[in-house]
């Protein structure tokens, strides 16, 4: 059974939050592949439709297995980045959030607005009680987003894949 059926949609003043879809491979090309969006992500950058379509095959996978949710951010029926949940520990207390935004939409408060409304999904409809976050340590915009929504640096905690990443977290209780 899926947690995540049916998919929820998310609504914020400006934004939609929805599902990925197919069709929507060369608008979230256009964002995965930006090298902007890129420079402090340490992953392969598709080089073509083909490997966003296997991407979107791996998201439906984690979705219905419970093991992510992964929405497009649409403003003005344009899809301008992603924000999901994932890496849920056994007894869904735990997430971790990601996010990406394509350039054209940077410096204009989308990605806040977002990033409050996966926060209050996933500590008021999954009840976790913790979310964290891995972002590069030179991404400062990351960083300060983070921090206006309360994440505190967990210096003691270590990406042993990814040794540039900081690690931020949030308690329920500390939102």
């Amino acid at each position: 059974m899926s947690l995540f059926s049916p998919f929820p949609i998310l609504h914020t003043q400006r934004l939609v939050l929805r599902k990925l879809i197919v069709s929507d491979k060369e608008a979230l090309f256009k964002i995965r592949s930006n090298a902007i969006v890129n420079k402090f992500i340490d992953r392969q950058v598709p080089e073509s439709i083909s490997e966003i379509e296997d991407f979107i095959k791996l998201i439906e996978k984690l979705v219905s297995k419970n093991e992510g949710i992964y929405w497009l951010i649409e403003h003005n029926n344009e899809i301008i980045g992603s924000i999901g949940l994932r890496h849920f520990n056994d007894d869904f207390s735990y997430a971790e959030v990601g996010y990406e935004l394509h350039p054209n939409a940077h410096g204009k408060g989308f990605m806040s607005e977002a990033l409050k409304k996966v926060l209050q999904f996933g500590f008021s409809s999954l009840n976790l009680n913790e979310i964290e976050a891995y972002t590069h340590k030179h991404n400062k915009d990351s960083i300060n987003l983070l921090k206006r929504f309360n994440f505190q640096l967990r210096p003691d905690k270590k990406d042993n894949d990814f040794e540039n990443n900081v690690i931020f977290g949030l308690l329920k209780n500390e939102q």
